[in-house]
């Protein structure tokens, strides 16, 4: 690496955020558009979460083999690619005119976010400072932040130019990925191959095999409420309105938490920080669930603050578990991790239909406890 690069640790973090907050925010175009694909192609319900689910299985399948390829080719330029597929792909979502073209639209967002998260992960552990936490949990703050903004900008803009026009967003998505790519690229280090040993997923290190269960049984409780939040809002008494200002509250705290956790994880040190925010996000899902109506919001805030909070905590301290393989570590953990828990929203929304949403989501308010407790095994170095 050059000495530049070492020493620029937080303006390549500031590059990054942006090309994470239009990777995520372009990625979250689906969730809202929704009705609108299913009234115009006639989607069934079944075929219309098959399109999150193909998005959601490119990227985790993808991320831990994308990630050991940027381990062993050392193309830093490669993080620049995903959000070029990401931002071409869901721009384009407006004029699939087929369900097929759909489902190639989601695949392609999918590989572009499978390319992007370890490649750029492994970017902002890369180099020598000390801040490790709080420079991986504004590098996350960014997606959390255009997921939380997605919604409102692509709803306001259908409307305003119907569903057909989403092709003209790759004028200012381009612009935007061209803005965070020509900095980044002088700030990036030297391209050098390096020699890795064969590594198999056998011989990961028990710790960190404890740290990735708990990131699983987090991303689970986490996306599960994020889905659903309108849906309880609702369920609750809330309008669909209420549930829309919950999703950008529960995310948004969530980013604050973020900064907050990756602070403090730098100090106390990466197991205290999980196992606390975890112990927290428990008590605060029942408040939500079974508490007066009035108070909703403020509690899902800072439920999300908690849950969402361990996250870019998570990510450092499995690249801590195993030194060297910060982009392959990164997609197992960013990624598998997370994917599992996108996989899991169909079996819990088919157990809300069977025994109501109120009570599945009572049991998923317990993970974050379960976490803790598994968190409580886990040794760090």
């Amino acid at each position: 690496m050059t000495q530049a690069s070492i020493d620029q640790p937080g303006k390549r973090t500031a590059y990054l955020f942006i090309g994470h907050l239009l990777n995520d925010g372009f990625g979250a175009f689906l969730a809202p558009l929704l009705p609108l694909l299913i009234q115009r192609l006639d989607l069934s319900l079944a075929m219309a979460g098959l399109l999150g689910t193909v998005r959601i299985l490119m990227n985790s399948l993808l991320q831990p083999s994308l990630g050991h390829l940027v381990d062993r080719v050392q193309r830093p330029w490669l993080v620049i690619i995903g959000p070029l597929l990401s931002v071409t792909a869901m721009s384009l979502i407006g004029r699939a005119n087929s369900y097929w073209l759909l489902l190639l639209v989601m695949a392609i967002a999918g590989v572009g976010t499978a390319l992007f998260h370890p490649a750029a992960a492994a970017l902002v552990a890369a180099g020598t400072h000390s801040r490790r936490g709080l420079m991986m949990a504004f590098f996350s703050s960014g997606g959390t932040l255009g997921g939380a903004a997605a919604p409102i900008v692509i709803v306001a803009f259908t409307q305003t130019f119907d569903l057909g026009g989403t092709p003209w967003l790759l004028i200012p998505g381009l612009a935007l990925v061209a803005a965070f790519a020509f900095p980044l690229m002088r700030v990036l280090p030297h391209s050098i191959r390096q020699a890795h040993e064969r590594f198999q997923l056998g011989h990961l290190p028990g710790r960190f095999v404890v740290l990735w269960t708990v990131l699983v049984i987090r991303s689970v409780s986490a996306t599960a409420f994020a889905s659903f939040l309108a849906v309880l809002v609702v369920e609750r008494g809330g309008s669909a309105w209420a549930g829309a200002v919950s999703i950008s509250a529960f995310l948004l705290a969530g980013a604050a938490g973020s900064f907050l956790a990756g602070n403090l994880s730098d100090r106390w040190g990466r197991k205290a920080v999980i196992l606390g925010s975890m112990v927290m996000a428990t008590p605060l899902y029942f408040l939500f669930l079974h508490g007066p109506a009035t108070f909703l919001l403020p509690v899902i805030a800072v439920a999300g603050l908690f849950d969402l909070s361990a996250t870019p905590v998570g990510v450092v301290a499995a690249q801590e578990c195993i030194p060297g393989r910060t982009g392959l570590v990164s997609g197992l953990v960013m990624g598998l991790a997370w994917g599992v828990g996108g996989i899991a929203l169909y079996p819990i929304g088919w157990l809300a239909d069977q025994y109501g949403i109120i009570t599945v989501m009572s049991c998923v308010a317990m993970l974050p406890l379960v976490g803790a407790g598994l968190m409580s095994l886990y040794r760090e170095a």
